[in-house]
């Protein structure tokens, strides 16, 4: 008798940690309609806003953290829209109009400089600073990217919004490499680690990122124009390059902007596919943003909240002014610069882990500077898209 009915489930029920999975995802696209359906919300806050209700204890639950299987998920998510990105810029673009290039520079330095006094202001260490503020620059191209497809944005300031954040990306990832150096030489102590460890991720970010470029233009040579095939083997691409760059211990970010950048220069044109490379690109972007909301650590954001309070403010600001201050002799109206400056106030995914990467590798980086950068984080994570989703709309470039 005892055997009877054994094919029934144990209870309590066991849930299985896909079950959680699902469910967020559930909860993330129903939010994320909701949102839409108001005309002034983007989708992406929705996700985020899900990761952020669900928090960090939620990763525990279904069975990982950021540092391990939910990392690559971020990394291969991430990974895809740089490598979107990256196919967006034209850098004869650049040499037509070099004060483009003024313009981001004068942008991303007022940026660097904004946050870096603020934090010397609060009593941070100057390497710390310093490399805090290298981190600030980047616009999050997760966001801007997201954002374009969902609006189907083109015109003057959407074309200069991805060029700034790449250019961005790029800033604040070289940079950084170079300030792990200068953190090395002040807290270990090692002269030839301060200048080996920079060069060797320089350098192995430089050869990953061409040599995918060149081994996908010869693929993308012999298969033809086979737009789904295409798709697929880039995704595969792009995860070989994560997992590649994880053995490495090379962050995987720069090398897939860079390809990107490669590939269009190569092409002479952009690679017309859909956006994030078909629906399963389009999956992992939304699980990106979920697992991203989840990663904050809720907790350790109140100790930083008057900086990160006075580092949104003063980044925000130094993103417009920077901007509009160029914008006459880029060939830009005020209107365009303005939209432009409001529009490159996320910060997200790039930002997040080379915050969470630093803290790592150097725990002297302090927890009150990580919270300041977190918090900062999270409130560009959900303001700033809404920003860059009103300014394209006010600029008149959206056709959603």
């Amino acid at each position: 008798m005892a055997t009877q009915f054994g094919f029934l489930p144990s209870w309590p029920l066991q849930a299985s940690p896909s079950l959680w999975v699902a469910v967020a995802l559930i909860a993330a696209v129903l939010v994320g309609e909701l949102f839409a359906k108001t005309g002034w919300l983007p989708r992406m806050t929705g996700y985020v806003l899900t990761g952020l209700a669900a928090g960090p204890g939620m990763l525990a639950v279904v069975g990982g953290s950021t540092s391990t299987e939910w990392r690559v998920i971020i990394e291969l998510a991430l990974g895809i829209l740089l490598f979107e990105l990256g196919t967006r810029v034209n850098l004869r673009w650049l040499m037509t109009n070099r004060w483009l290039v003024v313009s981001s520079l004068f942008e991303a330095s007022l940026s660097f400089a904004t946050v870096y006094l603020i934090l010397r202001y609060f009593g941070t260490r100057e390497a710390i600073a310093a490399t805090a503020a290298t981190i600030a620059m980047a616009t999050s191209p997760s966001v801007v990217m997201r954002i374009a497809a969902e609006l189907r944005a083109q015109g003057q300031v959407t074309e200069r919004l991805m060029l700034h954040t790449a250019l961005n990306t790029i800033y604040a990832a070289v940079g950084v490499n170079l300030m792990v150096g200068v953190l090395h030489h002040e807290f270990r102590g090692s002269l030839v680690e301060a200048v080996v460890y920079p060069a060797y991720l320089l350098c192995g970010s430089v050869l990953a990122g061409a040599g995918f470029a060149l081994v996908f233009r010869r693929l993308e040579r012999w298969l033809g124009d086979h737009e789904e095939v295409l798709s697929f083997l880039l995704l595969g691409m792009i995860a070989l390059t994560v997992s590649v760059s994880a053995m490495l211990r090379v962050p995987p970010l720069l090398p897939l902007l860079l390809a990107g950048i490669v590939v269009r220069q190569i092409r002479g044109r952009p690679l017309v596919y859909p956006p994030h490379f078909g629906s399963a690109g389009a999956v992992l972007i939304i699980v990106m943003f979920v697992v991203s909301g989840m990663s904050i650590p809720m907790d350790q954001l109140a100790r930083g909240a008057a900086v990160a309070a006075a580092l949104v403010c003063g980044r925000v600001l130094a993103k417009i002014v920077g901007v509009t201050a160029i914008a006459r002799p880029s060939g830009a109206s005020w209107r365009q610069a303005a939209a432009l400056g409001v529009a490159l106030a996320p910060m997200s995914g790039v930002a997040l882990l080379l915050t969470l990467d630093t803290a790592t590798l150097f725990p002297e980086f302090g927890a009150s500077v990580m919270s300041a950068l977190l918090g900062a984080i999270v409130v560009l994570e959900l303001a700033g898209p809404v920003m860059t989703f009103a300014a394209l709309k006010l600029a008149g470039e959206h056709h959603r």
